[in-house]
């Protein structure tokens, strides 16, 4: 709860989503019952809503409680003059209220899951005001109907719901040993999360439903037409013969989205969770371990985070040149050369320098290039590599692309050994300074150059010479474009 305080005195606008079904669970046990559950979901009865009630309550005031507590009195005559007594509001201000709707889960294949409910929407306009007010919502496992019924509501569907249709910028879920168990990487491109999902259902569908459900977790794709067929209808392990209907029903957009199927397969409902949102627009999602002290500001705000972050590949595209790729590269350069930012090559030197070309393609069009060309070692014994040709089709700057492109070859230069990337231009520094290259005057008379280089630079042209200097590759380095940044 020190975290989201700290996060929220940065500017940070934060839904809290809190979970109930431990508490309801003890609180059941102890007056005599035993929890129900089908496929995942709570049964939940009169009595069990009641208590679901109460829990949510008494999760609620801690909640308020902890993010309530401000700095004390000491602190503040410390830092401030005043000569009345100081009275001091609750640090920071909790809202919480109606803003689920839902609707009963209903019976299914005979079992009714009486007060258990689904989420419908958020009220998101209301959120949102609040947190523009520089409220923090907090929302939990309570659910209403347009009647006036409450519902016990999954917390999982609750966080969804609030991170899509408030168009999130970060998911994060709070995860124990389920997910730990994983020993999932830091960062999980959208598509090999996707995978891994996938890899559950391998042996419950056919090939024609595995490529169908493919197709809806393409997040670049066009949704298509509803259809209503995936082939015959197979086994689909974990799922009743009404929910197994339901699946070869559904629409393509729908289906990946129901996280009945991922749950019944038996993964952590936290990390399909995650890949949904990503699927339905958020941007990233992440899971962190509850227990690691501090985890929320060291997942934000430390080099690599402490948890997994899902999200869309930014190296989606990034590839080493193929020959095929050299009309591309030609027409993708002629502009530049011909406003002088880039040095003029004959197709006959590109040709050979080739190999050394990484691009970025879509839709077998090249976006973008940069060359990395090894130097060797400088006079002072440094390692060193150049940066040259970088350039991103003027349609698609500003998407992105030119930071993971550059991210990409630094990560291959760490990997080669190079401990000292060097740039000449004459008219993109402001770009390259902003990530942390550093001027070095004229490129023709540095030092920091091998001498091999720099007897082939044209003084009359005046390149400056922008160096950044590489950490060591760390011993367990992914191959480039497997991990963010270094």
């Amino acid at each position: 709860m020190s975290d989201i305080a700290l996060l929220h005195g940065l500017g940070g606008k934060i839904i809290v989503v809190v979970g109930a079904q431990q508490q309801i669970d003890a609180m059941l046990q102890e007056r005599g019952q035993t929890p129900k559950y089908v496929g995942g979901y709570r049964i939940t009865d009169r009595e069990a809503m009641r208590i679901a009630i109460e829990a949510a309550g008494q999760i609620r005031t801690t909640c308020e409680q902890f993010l309530s507590k401000g700095p004390a009195i000491p602190m503040f005559r410390r830092h401030t003059k005043s000569d009345r007594e100081t009275h001091f509001e609750p640090a920071l201000r909790v809202i919480s209220g109606n803003y689920i709707t839902a609707k009963r889960r209903g019976v299914l294949d005979g079992v009714d899951f009486g007060l258990t409910g689904e989420v419908r929407f958020v009220l998101k306009d209301d959120i949102r005001r609040q947190l523009d007010g520089g409220n923090i919502v907090l929302l939990s496992n309570i659910g209403f109907t347009a009647s006036g019924e409450v519902l016990n509501c999954n917390t999982y569907d609750v966080g969804l719901h609030a991170a899509v249709e408030l168009g999130a910028d970060k998911l994060f879920f709070m995860h124990l040993d389920e997910v730990a168990a994983l020993s999932l990487p830091a960062w999980l491109p959208l598509s090999e999360a996707q995978n891994m999902l996938m890899q559950k259902l391998q042996n419950s569908i056919s090939a024609a439903q595995m490529s169908a459900l493919r197709a809806t977790m393409d997040h670049h794709a066009r949704v298509p037409e509803p259809v209503t067929a995936y082939g015959e209808a197979t086994s689909l392990a974990g799922l009743s013969p009404s929910q197994l209907k339901a699946f070869q029903s559904m629409k393509r957009e729908e289906l990946v989205v129901d996280l009945d199927i991922w749950s019944a397969q038996g993964f952590p409902t936290a990390v399909s969770t995650c890949v949904v949102a990503c699927c339905r627009g958020v941007k990233r999602a992440h899971l962190l371990d509850a227990r690691i002290d501090g985890g929320l500001l060291l997942e934000l705000y430390s080099r690599d985070g402490v948890g997994t972050m899902i999200s869309a590949d930014f190296y989606e595209g990034i590839r080493k040149a193929l020959p095929n790729d050299l009309d591309g590269l030609s027409s993708l350069f002629e502009p530049l050369e011909k406003a002088g930012v880039l040095v003029k090559r004959s197709r006959e030197e590109l040709a050979d320098m080739l190999p050394s070309f990484t691009v970025i393609e879509r839709d077998n069009r090249i976006l973008g290039a940069a060359l990395l060309l090894d130097l060797g070692a400088t006079p002072d014994g440094v390692t060193c590599a150049e940066v040259g040709a970088f350039c991103v089709d003027p349609v698609y700057r500003g998407s992105g692309r030119g930071d993971s492109l550059l991210d990409y070859v630094e990560q291959e230069a760490r990997t080669r050994g190079v401990q000292r990337l060097v740039l000449l231009t004459t008219r993109t520094a402001d770009w390259f300074e902003q990530r942390d290259f550093r001027w070095q005057g004229a490129a023709y008379a540095s030092e920091l150059l091998p001498i091999g280089r720099r007897s082939r630079i044209n003084p009359s042209r005046n390149s400056q010479l922008y160096v950044k200097n590489l950490e060591a590759a760390e011993n367990d380095l992914s191959a480039p474009g497997k991990r963010i940044g270094f």
